[in-house]
């Protein structure tokens, strides 16, 4: 089933690249104060609404339960002052390359769509702290997000993912939380401790044998500490 929408009535500047025209009306006083677009569970909307959300230069759009499989062209308008966009529980098989543009993006939900890879533009988004891509289809952490330096919680649980690689994760300095529980994961490498400001590990739910349920059960503190002590020493 396909989004039926439609699309705003913005002129662009002839370079493509400076972004779309303010729409020259009167601002909708609610949406001006919050800097929030909630379009949850709509199938339709009005141009209007679009040319609104740029005239309130809105940081926060939510189109979850929408039945997507693309995302509107006019999201992208958007990308002048859009720092959050949810995209939960729709019917994404994959973005397109101008997800890239969204530069001012610091978190990106996807939880529950269809998606098995992520573009190679999304590494653009260098902003981004938070990233949720639950509930797909990945069968490995998309290798677009190791060259992100901001992202500090990444959740990938309820994928396919049957590895996982340390020596690319251990390069993510911000990175805080990383929950990969519920995938494919048949060993959990010693180094994943090394990751230098992890403080919670989630993996329960996977395939390895080792560490132990008790040990997981114990929390993530635990789980790192058990990890680092069997980090081969040089």
């Amino acid at each position: 089933r396909r989004f039926g929408i439609k699309e705003a009535v913005v002129s662009t500047q002839s370079t493509g690249e400076s972004g779309p025209t303010i729409p020259d009306i009167k601002p909708d006083e609610i949406m001006m104060q919050t800097k929030t677009l909630e379009l949850d569970r709509k199938q339709n909307v009005p141009g209007e609404v679009w040319d609104q959300a740029l005239v309130c230069a809105i940081v926060r759009l939510s189109m979850q339960h929408c039945g997507l499989t693309v995302i509107p062209e006019s999201v992208f308008n958007l990308r002048a002052t859009l720092q959050e966009l949810e995209l939960g529980a729709n019917n994404l098989h994959q973005l397109p390359p101008e997800i890239g543009k969204l530069v001012k993006l610091r978190k990106l939900n996807l939880l529950n769509n269809n998606l098995k890879e992520l573009p190679a533009e999304c590494s653009q988004l260098v902003g981004l702290e938070d990233v949720n891509l639950g509930h797909n289809k990945f069968d490995a952490i998309p290798e677009c997000l190791y060259s992100i330096p901001a992202i500090c919680n990444l959740i990938i649980s309820n994928n396919q993912i049957r590895a996982v690689e340390p020596a690319k994760l251990i390069t993510m300095t911000s990175l805080v939380c990383l929950d990969l529980e519920n995938n494919n994961i048949g060993r959990l490498p010693p180094e994943l401790s090394l990751i230098p400001n992890l403080r919670t590990l989630l993996v329960m739910g996977n395939t390895f044998k080792i560490p132990r349920a008790d040990v997981l059960a114990k929390g993530s503190a635990e789980v790192i500490t058990w990890l680092k002590n069997k980090v081969p020493q040089p």
